[in-house]
């Protein structure tokens, strides 16, 4: 089954969530981490949360806080100590949130097509079986959502990725095999490098977000896609599945601030021929990602490399918060990161297939607030599960082509967590093939009954959200301070 089409009126009604502590946990956790935006932006914070209603992968998806803690603090749901972590494994650079989603495309410097996770708003240092739970747990979520037979065969193929190639590649030395286009990396991540080449080729940014308009380029304004009415309860809103709209004077300024500071940052500062970057108009951008639906976005057409309205380039500006705290690791942004916007870029460096897998990727850091900058080129497509479900019904995918998305998720997140450096700065790898050379099957099996055990209580949660939000609506009872 796949998500409420857009434009669907979706109800929620009052589920038979237990009237328990958790219950109240879960409501004042979500409020605490969401009250930058309850009290700076209530309308994007009450659509945030409208959003994560929407099934049960969305809400997976807004609460890796409360998946943190759960697993960070004591006597947490998913509280439950790995024999596969030493104090080796402990400094890892994570991910922070890898799960199904946040896989796609990206054409690097020499422009090859590669797969790659997308998504460093979480990147942090801790032990590594964190990502390979969180990841674990999503492609299960991401199953039963997709109402898979066995979404548990997900679990086990995600782990058994991760373990043969950590084994991998304490073998051969290496960084593995980088999943390139040309190569086959199974039918749903070959149909998104496919659909990756075609779009980025014809430049479908430019033809979603901008119009040409007596020989000039300008920014559009208006809905892309059409938005989602959503109700629960007695309470009812729009929410903005892909919506552009101009900006204030002062986003407008902030933004041109941000441009300027941007191109230190770049890996490759050249990349910017003189004459390029002339800032042509800017939007805001609703509608996008779950956990930062409410985040200021921005897209800025920029001037290409020649005055040709071909080339002309689209970026995607948005601010950065701090990663899902976990306890007993040190709270970043701190050093070696100036902000959070220098944490996510670094990080993002470190752990994908080149440092320049978008080489328009910077950062900035303006009033206080941490942007980070990349290039919003069709090129750089996400794994989608609408579009999965489409395929899953059309017959294109089964369930065995998920099964291989699970176990190339794994693969991927080995590779990351092998090549990029530990908080001491030593490579994972050897840290990490150490851990799990004695038992591999162990790790994989421990993983599996982590899923088993914590996925109920996901479920029980999500009912637990639908209650509250029915109950006390969007902003989940919050009162904004004057």
């Amino acid at each position: 089954m796949s998500r409420p089409a857009l434009g669907l009126l979706l109800s929620l009604v009052a589920c038979d969530a237990p009237a328990d502590g958790r219950a109240a946990w879960l409501q004042t956790t979500l409020v605490l981490d969401n009250q930058v935006f309850l009290d700076t932006d209530p309308v994007q914070a009450h659509a945030k949360f409208a959003r994560m209603s929407l099934d049960r992968y969305a809400y997976f998806r807004g609460t890796l806080p409360q998946f943190a803690r759960d697993l960070g603090e004591g006597g947490g749901a998913g509280r439950a100590a790995s024999r596969f972590v030493t104090a080796a494994t402990a400094d890892i650079a994570l991910i922070g949130d890898p799960h199904p989603e946040n896989i796609g495309s990206f054409r690097g410097a020499d422009g090859a097509l590669v797969i790659d996770f997308n998504d460093f708003d979480a990147a942090t240092y801790g032990p590594y079986t964190f990502d390979l739970r969180r990841l674990a747990l999503g492609m299960h979520t991401a199953g039963v959502v997709l109402e898979l037979g066995d979404p548990e065969a997900l679990v086990e193929a995600a782990a058994a990725g991760y373990v043969a190639e950590i084994l991998a590649l304490a073998e051969a030395g290496g960084t593995g095999t980088v999943m390139a286009a040309g190569g086959d990396h199974g039918e749903i991540l070959n149909y998104t490098l496919r659909k990756a080449a075609e779009d980025g080729g014809l430049r479908e940014e430019l033809t979603d977000y901008t119009r040409i308009a007596a020989d000039r380029r300008e920014v559009f304004f208006g809905e892309v896609e059409p938005g989602v009415a959503w109700q629960a309860g007695e309470h009812a809103m729009m929410l903005a599945a892909d919506e552009v709209e101009a900006p204030t004077p002062a986003e407008l300024a902030r933004v041109a601030q941000v441009l300027a500071a941007w191109p230190a940052s770049l890996h490759d500062p050249s990349v910017m021929s003189p004459g390029a970057g002339v800032l042509k108009g800017a939007s805001r951008r609703f509608g996008a990602g779950i956990a930062s639906y409410a985040a200021p976005r921005f897209y800025a057409l920029l001037e290409g490399p020649t005055p040709a309205l071909e080339d002309d380039l689209l970026l995607e500006i948005k601010q950065v918060y701090d990663p899902a705290p976990l306890p007993g690791v040190t709270r970043l942004p701190g050093r070696p990161f100036a902000d959070n916007g220098a944490r996510v870029v670094a990080q993002q460096r470190a752990l994908q297939t080149t440092e320049q897998d978008d080489r328009l990727l910077g950062h900035a850091s303006v009033g206080g607030a941490s942007y980070r900058i990349r290039d919003r080129s069709k090129f750089q497509r996400g794994v989608d599960l609408a579009k999965i479900a489409e395929k899953l019904a059309e017959g294109d995918f089964d369930e065995e082509d998920l099964e291989v998305l699970a176990d190339r998720a794994g693969h991927l997140l080995a590779r990351c967590h092998a090549v990029a450096r530990r908080q001491s700065g030593a490579r994972g790898l050897s840290a990490i093939a150490a851990a799990v050379a004695s038992d591999p099957a162990g790790l994989v099996e421990e993983t599996v009954d982590f899923v088993g055990e914590y996925a109920p209580v996901l479920a029980a949660d999500h009912d637990r959200f639908l209650a509250a939000l029915a109950a006390d609506g969007p902003s989940l009872g919050y009162l904004r301070r004057p």
